[in-house]
């Protein structure tokens, strides 16, 4: 299946609802930071979790969200772009765990408790704000959901789920469902019976079922209009070797000049770990513009 954004609702105005398919969004970032399995899925469901968000929090500008726990992970940060752009980082992603008592991968132990979730948003207009909340379970999609309701005041279902296995990432992707002023305890009562048959995502990706199936299984019962088909996710940092040198020319001339004395000046992108160089003459060359 292609990584790719639904957004429907329903016709009676009672949900709203964003189904993501992000399985080489995941890989990518797996590839890119070398992750472990833990780091990787921790990752994956941030990732996932942001594309969900956007384009109900965000609309047409973007978000960041930063989960800070206790657990050997330490930071995990995303951003996410209209468009479908999409970055993000661990701070530790070597760090592997052994599997929970259910036989999954220990995320929530991973992130820890002990902390919090930060949640930017820029709506496009000029205008950011930052909303944060005690982290749940570490669990990411637990967290998220309990941000939408403490800071959007929104009844609301978040799925997330990432499969991995010795090749790499075999699945990953999610769903968000959000009631609106006019849903009933006729809708809650429909939304609970279809979730309480529904599986794992993941477990339904595996199977060959494509997103706009996943999304009926779940919203059984509703009248759903798409008002967006389906728009491409990719892994895009939009770092480059001239944001490094435009980052260099905030230091002195002096702090440039002896960079160059003693040797180049390297950079790496904790977003993508893109690694830039600039040689000594390239120094050289910014110290006497400045």
């Amino acid at each position: 299946m292609e990584d790719g954004l639904i957004r429907t609702i329903d016709v009676l105005g009672t949900i709203d609802a964003v189904i993501v398919s992000s399985t080489n969004l995941v890989e990518a970032a797996r590839l890119k930071h070398k992750m472990s399995y833990t780091a990787a899925a921790a990752l994956g469901r941030a990732l996932t979790s942001a594309a969900l968000l956007l384009p109900i929090i965000a609309r047409r500008g973007q978000l960041s969200m930063k989960f800070q726990g206790n657990g050997p992970l330490g930071r995990v940060v995303v951003d996410a772009t209209s468009g479908g752009r999409l970055r993000g980082y661990v701070e530790n992603p070597q760090i592997e765990l052994p599997l929970n008592s259910l036989g999954n991968l220990d995320v929530g132990a991973a992130v820890g408790t002990n902390g919090y979730l930060h949640v930017t948003v820029d709506d496009g207009f000029g205008k950011q704000h930052t909303s944060t909340v005690e982290l749940v379970s570490g669990e990411i999609g637990e967290d998220v959901n309990r941000y939408l309701v403490s800071c959007h005041d929104a009844g609301s279902v978040l799925i997330v789920g990432v499969h991995l296995s010795r090749d790499g990432t075999e699945a990953a992707g999610g769903m968000l469902v959000q009631l609106l002023p006019d849903h009933s305890e006729e809708t809650i009562c429909k939304l609970e019976n279809n979730l309480a048959s529904f599986g794992t995502f993941t477990f339904l990706m595996r199977r060959g079922m494509e997103l706009e199936d996943i999304l009926k299984r779940g919203l059984q019962g509703f009248d759903l209009d798409v008002i967006s088909n389906r728009q491409s996710l990719s892994f895009d940092c939009g770092c480059s070797k001239e944001r490094f040198i435009q980052a260099l020319k905030v230091l002195d001339k002096e702090e440039i000049m002896q960079m160059a004395s003693s040797g180049e000046a390297e950079g790496r992108c904790q977003f993508c770990n893109a690694v830039y160089h600039v040689p000594p003459d390239g120094l050289l060359e910014i110290a006497q513009a400045m």
